[in-house]
């Protein structure tokens, strides 16, 4: 259980403390995780999330390549020390901002209410069986597409017509899902 979501991306802590409130279950782990961000957190003393890291340049353009916001992307990139992956889950799963509890008390702006209302939504307490394969085919698209995006910025340009039509429209179908709200 520890090492599949350690090899999804989170900390050893996280992961353990995730498989203990789900008593295993590591579909909901991963829901346990995104629902406490704080658990993403590379160590307990970040009170300033990753303020000496400096962001790759390359890691924010493939971000930005998946449509996020380059201040945002740029921010969540420092908190989880360059870790794509985590990155792109967390924004994912905050509708492409960060939580209020991991920003940094400089860039807390007005996404911080965006974040405190979706929190308090009924329906992350219903359906947690529905909720928790959405999760993983969410863990599971965000691994897809960082797969297919280029390492370098011009690789691109390597693909043939057809063979950027699939991805783009794989992408696509996956930003479709997410809009569809889950009853």
């Amino acid at each position: 259980g520890i090492n599949s979501l350690k090899s999804m991306g989170y900390s050893e802590r996280a992961a353990r403390e995730a498989l203990h409130k789900s008593k295993g279950n590591i579909e909901e782990a991963v829901k346990v995780i995104l629902d406490n961000p704080q658990l993403l957190l590379p160590s307990d003393d970040a009170s300033t999330p990753g303020d000496d890291f400096q962001v790759p340049q390359p890691s924010i353009e493939q971000l930005v390549y998946m449509g996020f916001n380059p201040g945002i992307a740029e921010q969540a990139l420092k908190i989880f020390r360059g870790n794509i992956q985590l990155a792109v889950q967390t924004l994912l799963h905050y509708g492409g901002s960060l939580p209020a509890d991991l920003q940094t008390p400089s860039d807390s702006t007005t996404t911080s209410n965006e974040s405190s209302s979706s929190k308090d939504s009924p329906t992350d307490s219903a359906g947690t069986s529905g909720a928790s394969t959405d999760e993983d085919m969410e863990v599971d698209a965000v691994s897809e597409i960082l797969e297919d995006i280029p390492e370098h910025e011009e690789d691109y340009l390597d693909l043939t017509l057809e063979e950027e039509e699939v991805v783009i429209n794989e992408y696509l179908s996956y930003i479709r899902h997410l809009q569809i709200p889950s009853k």
